[in-house]
């Protein structure tokens, strides 16, 4: 999409700035020309950043919420307050709500349905739902998406994307990304949650992965009633998880049954919930789990579940070299790691984990913190697997309180050993096997090519061998300073002396006006801007980038002259 905002969108920026000014992100404002006073407040800034987020409105909480699911990106502390971002968004009249409804189904309302309550269970940024009854009885929940809201997620984009490019390389964002990169993260979620139809398959298949296990219930989606605009599913009458008392029987029994789902999440399916948040999951009656909104869910490849196996048994087994290969083969870096040290803080973190109930953890850790490890190593792990750990941590805080008094690693050990069984059982270790020897053949097969292609490169002289030494690099720089001093002061001579040879010829010429020593003058001043440069370069030529000035330069002009077309 296009990341240029409009001149109609400034009187926009400029409130963005102040609010952020207010909650004492002063720097920000100045960035982008916005001059205000800064607020005094001595509030840590994760705080400070969350009420600004709330104060900015609707796609400002989003960005926060789902961002609060990204310990890649943010450290713990910012990702426990944005948590606790409401959408306390103001309810829809009811007239829009019926009017949108009959515009995505075509037809009036009283047709669709026998009953359609005129006020909202739930109001939220991007929709509000409301209770119905289809014409056969059905109870249902009716969710609608806000008139008019993919208009303002779009101009907020634009405007996000334009602030991202002012500060990028002028503030330190945590994490491995930068700023633009974290607003495309933002826009890629943010789009999949405006089409209503991908959360209607999404919900789809997670009931599908479930429909053999008789401690999950999911919602039926009612698939000729949904649109990219509405969906409707079947209404549940349960209680919220919060709703259930910690150590009571039925909390343990909800517990387990999380615990089971999550297994076949991750390890049978590759498909899972992604904000597995209390919000999100209530309890029936007979201890049954039902899991509630699937805008945000993840997939993993085959590669990842057998990243997340070797992740998973080894912090229950307490193999912290595992672990550590795991999580270092599923990352990407461009620097050399340390996988000693690495090693040392994964087993570090394991001990918290190990012998330990669930109420001495409450204050002593969170699965977040090996994402942290990993990015402290500049290890960038894929999109999933950091959702996969804050969502594991969500379900650690829910465990924390259903089960307070168990050990953690104990209540999960069956399900390590099924894996480890599972792995090394005839059926796997065979398919294992068949797969390596295709392998093989096909590198066999192909070797005598390559080996005539690499014979043929080295006759031609195709092949070149290219070292990298990031000090001849710094020598490098060092030079090409040195050399441009040098001209700079050869050439201010050179000038400063012929100017002065001019000026020394001062004599009236025709028509009175002394050419020739006017022309000096000139010289001489060009040398002394010449010399005044070599001295500049001298004191800061380290700090000098030409071609980020110049990048900052365009990002100013395209904020200016933007999308007129828009």
């Amino acid at each position: 999409m296009s990341a240029h905002i409009s001149v109609r969108d400034l009187p926009r920026v400029r409130d963005v700035a102040l609010t952020l000014a207010s909650h004492g992100f002063g720097e920000l404002a100045r960035i982008v020309g916005v001059e205000s006073a800064t607020s005094s407040s001595d509030a840590p800034m994760a705080r400070r950043l969350r009420l600004a987020l709330a104060d900015l409105g609707p796609t400002y909480i989003k960005l926060g919420q789902i961002l609060s699911v990204r310990p890649d990106i943010l450290p713990q502390a910012v990702l426990t307050e944005l948590a606790e971002l409401q959408d306390n968004a103001p309810t829809v009249p009811f007239e829009q709500v019926k009017a949108l409804v009959e515009e995505e189904l075509g037809r009036p309302l009283g047709e669709i349905f026998a009953r359609f309550d005129e006020v909202p269970i739930a109001s939220a940024s991007i929709a509000q739902v409301h209770g119905a009854e289809l014409p056969d009885g059905t109870q249902v929940a009716v969710k609608v998406q806000r008139p008019g809201i993919h208009g303002v997620l779009q101009s907020d984009l634009h405007i996000l994307y334009t602030l991202a490019r002012l500060v990028e390389g002028q503030i330190s964002v945590p994490g491995l990304y930068t700023p633009v990169e974290i607003i495309q993260e933002f826009e890629l979620a943010i789009q999949t949650e405006l089409d209503f139809l991908q959360e209607a398959k999404a919900a789809e298949r997670f009931g599908a992965n479930h429909a053999d296990l008789p401690n999950v219930v999911v919602p039926r989606i009612h698939r000729s009633f949904c649109t990219r605009r509405v969906l409707v599913m079947e209404r549940m009458h349960a209680r919220k998880l919060n709703a259930i008392e910690g150590g009571s029987e039925l909390g343990r029994t909800a517990m387990r049954g999380i615990i089971e789902s999550w297994y076949y999440q991750l390890f049978e399916h590759g498909f899972f919930h992604g904000d597995p948040h209390p919000g999100n999951i209530m309890v029936l009656e007979d201890g049954r789990i039902c899991f509630l909104d699937f805008g945000l869910t993840g997939t993993l490849s085959g590669e990842m579940q057998d990243l997340m196996t070797d992740i998973f048994v080894g912090l229950v087994f307490r193999d912290a070299e595992t672990v550590a290969m795991a999580v270092y083969r599923a990352g990407a870096t461009a620097d050399r790691v340390d996988l000693k040290a690495f090693r040392g803080e994964i087993e570090r973190l394991m001990a918290k984990y190990h012998g330990a109930s669930l109420t001495d953890l409450r204050a002593r850790g969170s699965l977040n913190e090996f994402i942290e490890v990993a990015t402290r190593y500049r290890i960038q792990l894929p999109r999933e697997f950091a959702v996969v750990a804050r969502a594991g941590s969500m379900v650690d805080g829910i465990a924390k309180r259903l089960l307070p008094d168990s050990d953690i690693v104990e209540e999960v050990r069956p399900w390590a050993q099924r894996l480890v069984q599972r792995r090394f059982g005839p059926e796997r270790l065979s398919a294992d096997t068949l797969r390596l020897l295709q392998q093989a053949q096909a590198a066999f097969r192909d070797l005598p090519t390559q080996a005539n292609q690499l014979l043929a490169d080295l006759e031609r002289g195709r092949v070149s061998i290219t070292t990298r030494d990031p000090d001849a690099e710094a020598l490098r720089q060092e030079i090409h300073h040195a050399a441009v001093r040098i001209s700079l002061a050869l050439c201010a001579l050179a000038l400063a002396i012929s100017g002065t040879m001019l000026i020394a010829t001062w004599a009236p010429e025709p028509w009175g006006i002394p050419v020739w020593p006017l022309f000096g003058l000139a010289i001489g001043v060009v040398a002394l801007g010449m010399f005044f440069g070599l001295v500049m370069h001298w004191l800061f030529a380290a700090r000098i980038h030409p071609r980020e000035w110049s990048r900052r330069f365009l990002a100013v002009v395209r904020f200016f002259i933007g999308d007129r077309s828009g």
